[in-house]
């Protein structure tokens, strides 16, 4: 593996990939979550036993204008306190909890905020006056936490299983302790203590058949009423059997021979592994707010003297909307202002910061990416805007793809059907030879045939995998992702923002080194004043170089071209070659010029993910072929790919939604797996077998997303494949055991020499070993030999 075994993160106590920046951290999110914790005095968020997950990269700042009015309405309460309840996105574990409610408390001693990390929910309570709500909010967000408006609810069928585990569990716990005494010696000697214990196990065996195995009847029935075959068919057959054997033994007197104990023991190990499926996907998926509805969005309009937020569905063509720094545009706008800076990176995945001036068109989608709030004039109503098309297009798509299912899972099929001819057989048999024994060799079949192996050890197998893949930055949304990630051959991904990180690199600094002290000033601010990816990489660049900005002097943008300065009598241009001396351009290269004349020329790359290379290299080794498809124009895309290794053959550049999903439509034969990160991606989404994002801040694609990744790169995706190759061989082999075992205990059934309370013994020990073999097999220690 392509990590430094022996580092770990300070934040998050993962392993630090050997390609890291800063080995101490395993990437940039871990980083500046823990410079804020320490900058701030809550080192004892370490003191908690912390989720070994990365952190998400360091948002930018959101628009809460959807805050605002919640905030209006908890304030309006009467009395002196107040109360919102918000979802909350990026909640791991303990320290999370303690470190979201110190916040609150540092900003409001009286007050109290509750977080519930299972279900990804806070409620807050704070005395009138006492706290800003969107200040706290913007504070909390800053350690890479989310708010969203309150929509999470509980998941029913996770809720139901959970409550019916901790029944039965209570419940086979005592069955098991009155049995012990069967098994000491009380009998029918001791006649009213005999039969005082006898009824207890009964009632109470009774009431685990019905709320635990009720959950498995149902389910028999569902898939016999649709014609399928499942686990769930011998399972309820067995619990009834058993069940029904155990009466009979009871009305005859002899409770201490029935098997009433091992099937209390049976139903609750079956809800386990039941509950063990769903447990983990919700957890992922509540580690992400609820995907917003587009009407649900609020944006500012002129109403007089006054600004009001309305909900953007309520927009009509010519409103004045104000639209804050980092808000969504929901409509064209004709723009009132000079000028305003506009990015359509949430949509795109491409750094592509643009200047706009006075009577220009703002397109719906754009999002204000200056420092200050701009106005326009709406050109058409939400209705007839674009924006919720594109966010909708193809949003069910998914949904209609081929669900695979996992190996066990049709493995059942032929099992249950094996299971169920051999039990009739058996009891056919033996009611022949004789009849008094048949039920007897019948449930001894169905007991010491049981798929609790399989039942018990698949979901641990894939809950330990899943664990895994999340300690690494994975998170799984759905549950036939390892599945389908074994027939993965082709791995495509999106190039800026998945591959690179959206930023650029200035290729060699010692330009700037022949640049006098007041050029290097007046370079810097010119680039410290524009959103622009190639201002930013200069500026950063001039910043180390110990250059200094002028606040008063006065910059201009050009939208398309570059930024000018004007000193004196002296006219500084920082931009495109062709515009500050009517050269020819050329891409990637920025220029400086003072009055016309050509100062220095900065070369530019993208910043490639640190471990990109390493990874697609890993890709490679496991058989995938890997490409890029990218909107971006040929000649980036090249760079990019010969930086990284990926075959020029393998490279689709200048492709527009319709076209990145036609390309991943003709390559793909359900073999691909595609990773983007713009909602231009989400038709490409559709088309692949499967679908990640490293985007989790986006609307739309992570509940598109097979999977959603945190943390620097994208080695992940490689451990995802090797991770769900390693389950399909563990699982196989855990078959071919079960196999194995149940080929003899159904040979000794069928000759009568298997009784029900050898079946009762051996049924358990086959289970602990395959599943001690199972945890064995996916422990750190095998993983990482």
């Amino acid at each position: 593996m392509n990590v430094q075994q022996a580092l770990s993160c300070q934040h998050c106590g993962g392993l630090v990939p050997v390609s890291a920046s800063d080995p101490r951290y395993c990437c940039h999110g871990c980083e500046s979550v823990h410079d804020l914790l320490m900058g701030q005095g809550l080192s004892r968020y370490y003191a908690f036993e912390r989720s070994r997950t990365p952190a998400a990269e360091a948002p930018t700042p959101r628009d809460l204008a959807w805050l605002d009015p919640l905030i209006a309405t908890a304030e309006a309460q009467p009395g002196s306190m107040c109360g919102l309840s918000l979802d909350l996105g990026g909640i791991h574990c303990a320290a999370c909890v303690w470190l979201i409610e110190e916040l609150f408390h540092r900003k409001s001693p009286s007050g109290a905020a509750t977080v519930n990390p299972a279900l990804g929910k806070v409620e807050l309570t704070w005395r009138r006056g006492e706290l800003d709500p969107r200040a706290f909010a913007i504070e909390v967000e800053r350690f890479g936490y989310r708010f969203g408006p309150d929509r999470k609810r509980a998941a029913e069928r996770s809720s139901s299983l959970t409550l019916r585990l901790g029944i039965c569990t209570a419940l086979t716990i005592n069955v098991m302790l009155f049995s012990i005494s069967f098994y000491a010696g009380l009998g029918p000697a001791e006649a009213q203590l005999f039969s005082l214990f006898s009824r207890l196990v009964l009632v109470l065996s009774t009431l685990v058949v019905l709320i635990g195995g009720s959950v498995f009847f149902l389910a028999a029935w569902r898939g016999l009423r649709a014609g399928v075959l499942h686990l769930d068919v011998p399972i309820a057959v067995g619990i009834l059997l058993a069940y029904g054997a155990s009466m009979v033994q009871a009305r005859s007197g002899r409770g201490d021979h029935a098997y009433l104990d091992t099937l209390c023991v049976f139903v609750t190990l079956m809800l386990v592994g039941r509950w063990l499926q769903e447990r983990l996907l919700e957890r992922n998926r509540r580690l992400l707010l609820e995907d917003d509805a587009i009407e649900r969005m609020t944006v500012r309009r002129r109403a007089g003297e006054h600004l009001e937020h309305i909900p953007v569905a309520e927009v009509r063509r010519g409103d004045v909307l104000v639209i804050a720094p980092a808000a969504l545009v929901p409509v064209d706008l004709r723009l009132i202002e000079a000028r305003a800076a506009v990015t359509t990176d949430w949509i795109t995945g491409e750094p592509d910061v643009r200047s706009i001036g006075r009577d220009e068109l703002v397109s719906a989608g754009a999002c204000n990416a200056g420092r200050a709030a701009f106005a326009g004039v709406a050109e058409t109503a939400f209705a007839d805007s674009l924006l919720p098309r594109l966010l909708r297009a193809g949003g069910s798509a998914r949904g209609t793809r081929k669900v695979y299912r996992r190996l066990w899972s049709r493995f059942a099929q032929v099992y249950v059907a094996a299971v169920l001819g051999l039990a009739a057989l058996a009891f056919g048999m033996w009611w022949l030879i004789d009849a008094r024994r048949a039920v007897d060799v019948t449930v001894a079949l169905l007991v010491v045939t049981c798929p609790c192996a399989v039942g018990i050890a698949g979901p641990l197998a894939y809950e330990l995998t899943l664990g895994r893949l999340r300690r690494r930055g994975l998170f799984v949304r759905t549950g036939d992702l390892l599945d389908k990630l074994t027939r993965v051959r082709k791995v495509l991904f999106d190039k800026t923002g998945t591959l690179t990180l959206g930023s650029l690199t200035l290729v060699d600094e010692s330009a700037l080194a022949e640049l006098t002290a007041t050029e290097r000033d007046r370079a810097y601010t010119m680039s410290s004043r524009s959103n622009h990816p190639a201002s930013r990489c200069l500026a950063e660049a001039l910043a180390r170089s110990g250059a200094r900005v002028d606040h008063e002097a006065m910059v201009t943008e050009e939208p398309g071209r570059g930024l000018e300065l004007v000193s004196g009598a002296v006219r500084y241009r920082l931009g495109s070659v062709a515009w500050v001396e009517g050269g020819a351009g050329e891409r990637g290269v920025t220029a400086l010029s003072v009055d016309g004349k050509l100062r220095a020329l900065f070369h530019m790359q993208e910043t490639v993910r640190a471990d990109a290379r390493a990874s697609i290299a890993r890709l490679t080794s496991l058989g995938c072929e890997v490409y890029i498809l990218s909107g971006d124009g040929v000649d980036r895309v090249v760079q990019v790919a010969d930086a990284l290794g990926v075959p020029r053959a393998n490279l689709r550049a200048g492709l527009s939604p319709v076209e990145k999903a036609w390309q991943v439509e003709a390559l793909d034969d359900e073999d691909t797996l595609f990773v983007g990160d713009g909602v231009n991606d989400a038709l490409a989404f559709e088309r692949a077998l499967v679908a990640g994002t490293p985007a989790i801040d986006r609307p739309v694609l992570p509940s598109k997303a097979d999977f959603f990744i945190l943390g620097d790169g994208v080695e992940a995706v490689a451990e995802s494949i090797v991770a769900a190759r390693r389950l399909r061989s563990i699982v196989r082999r855990n078959l071919t055991v079960a196999i194995t075992y149940n080929t003899v205990a159904v040979a000794a059934c069928l000759a009568g020499v298997m009784t029900p309370l050898r079946a009762a013994v051996l049924m358990p020990v086959s289970s602990l070993v395959i599943i001690a073999a199972t945890v064995y097999s996916l422990s750190e220690a095998r993983w990482r030999s």
